[in-house]
Formats: structure tokens, sequence, C-alpha cells
């Protein structure tokens, strides 16, 4: 799932809902601009399924920790080898941090999956706005205003390299500061 929806792109770039054209290549958009928010971001932000392999981070094996966050939820921890399986009502995940506890139960003495849903259920309306404006900033680089290539009509059309980048100042302060990433 994109940050932005078809819908919001096309309105972002003043294209009639009605004019699909040009559906698939912002459809495309979308997707890799959701890529590179969450990589700039450090975060899951569209919601998915994450299945990670896992081992504990304390001699006592009573924590670890999940890369994807802000983490939803945890579907199932299970060990690669044995089977073993946790019981998620015994575990306690800070959602920020990714980091869980196992609250009862075996420790974790393995490497283990953990199946669990990342992102966030409704997607900041700040990050929404960030997007948007990397989408109309790449669209304009690449097609020039108004839907023109660039450089066709006027100087206002003029490619200039200088301006080559995915994500704009104005687009950064819409997202904020990147998460920070420990390991």
């Amino acid at each position: 799932m994109p940050i932005l929806t078809l819908d919001e792109a096309k309105r972002q770039l003043k294209i009639p809902l009605d004019d699909t054209s040009d559906d698939m290549e912002i459809q495309a958009y979308c997707d890799g601009i959701t890529a590179v928010i969450e990589d700039y971001k450090h975060e899951a932000i569209a919601q998915r399924t994450v299945t990670e392999d896992i081992e504990h981070t304390t001699r006592f094996g009573r924590r670890f920790r999940l890369w994807s966050v802000p983490v939803i939820s945890i579907t199932s921890v299970t060990a690669v080898v044995g089977g073993q399986t946790w019981d998620v009502a015994n575990l306690r995940v800070s959602p920020n941090s990714g980091l869980v506890r196992v609250l009862a139960g075996p420790p974790l003495h393995c490497l283990a999956e953990a199946v669990y849903e990342a992102g966030y259920e409704t997607i900041p309306e700040h990050y929404k706005r960030g997007a948007a404006v990397v989408l109309q900033h790449n669209w304009e680089t690449r097609r020039g205003v108004g839907g023109k290539r660039a450089g066709v009509i006027g100087a206002e059309e003029t490619y200039d390299p200088r301006w080559s980048y995915s994500i704009p100042r104005k687009a950064l302060e819409w997202l904020g500061a990147p998460r920070p990433v420990s390991g």
C-alpha cells in the first residue's frame, strides 16, 4: 500500500480523476515514493506483514528487537529448529522501538522467525503531504510544469540539474527528521 493513493496523487498533480492516460505512471511514482520515504525515515510507513529472523539479545533470552517499526502487532514467534512457539499474549512489544520482552514462558535461546504487522494503521497526514510534494517535484522535473515536457514552452520549464534530487527540502520539512537507528 503506497503512502499516496492514485486519487490523492492526481489531485496533487491537478490531473482530472477521470483522465486515466497516465494512471500507470502515476501509480509507479506513488509506489516508488513510498520506498524512498521509508528509507529516509528508517521506518515502515505503509502497513505490511513482515517475516524476520530473530535471536535473543541478552544471555537470559527475555528480549529481542523487531527491526521494521512501528510495530502494530505480533502474529507469531516460532523456533526455526524444533518448531517451538511463543504465546504472543506473553510478549510485550514497544511499538516505536521494536523491543519485545518475553513476560512468561520459555526464554528465547535459539534462532526464531517472527511474523508481525508493521507500519501505520492510519498514515499521518504530514507524511501524506510530504509524499505529495515529493511526487510533484519528481513529476515536474521529469515531465515539466503542467504535464509538458521540460523546456518545450518557455524559461519556467527549462531543466536545471541542480534540482534533480528525489526529496526536496519542502518535503523534508513535512516529513521531519529520520528515526534514529541503533543496533
